[in-house]
């Protein structure tokens, strides 16, 4: 990165391949942080909890599964990903091999806070169907 001319000069600091390197980060940085920002749904509302502590994410071993509740409708719309799971037995389908694949699987289930306690229950439920013990429900505290 310096170098020194021939003739005894001070060395000069190249800033191109500088620059290089932090583009080459800055492009690492957005694409990990796009990929965790695209599984949380931005329109639901958590439920308050004003005991809620702030937990460390283990970003590899976590599958986050978003219940949106549709108050025209009365209806729950269950979302792993981008798939909508209509019916709600197709989440078994999606997280079961997950599960076969990673026996740290850990899941958190992000509802709505409009969503019926019954809605989250009938997930949990097909949740434990596929064999997931490591549930955990989002909430905010402020």
């Amino acid at each position: 990165m310096a170098s020194a001319g021939g003739n005894g000069s001070d060395p000069e600091f190249q800033v191109a391949p500088m620059i290089d390197v932090l583009l080459v980060l800055l492009i690492f940085f957005m694409s990990i942080t796009t990929d965790q920002v695209a599984k949380i749904d931005k329109s639901i509302t958590l439920p308050l909890a004003p005991e809620a502590k702030k937990r460390d994410h283990d970003l590899k071993n976590e599958v986050i599964v978003n219940v949106d509740w549709n108050a025209a409708e009365n209806k729950a719309q269950v979302r792993y990903g981008a798939q909508i799971c209509d019916p709600l037995s197709q989440l078994t389908d999606f997280v079961t091999p997950l599960r076969a694949n990673n026996a740290k699987l850990k899941l958190i289930i992000r509802g709505d806070a409009d969503t019926p306690a019954i809605e989250i229950q009938k997930v949990i439920e097909q949740l434990a169907a596929a064999g997931i013990d490591d549930i955990s429900l989002s909430g905010t505290n402020r």
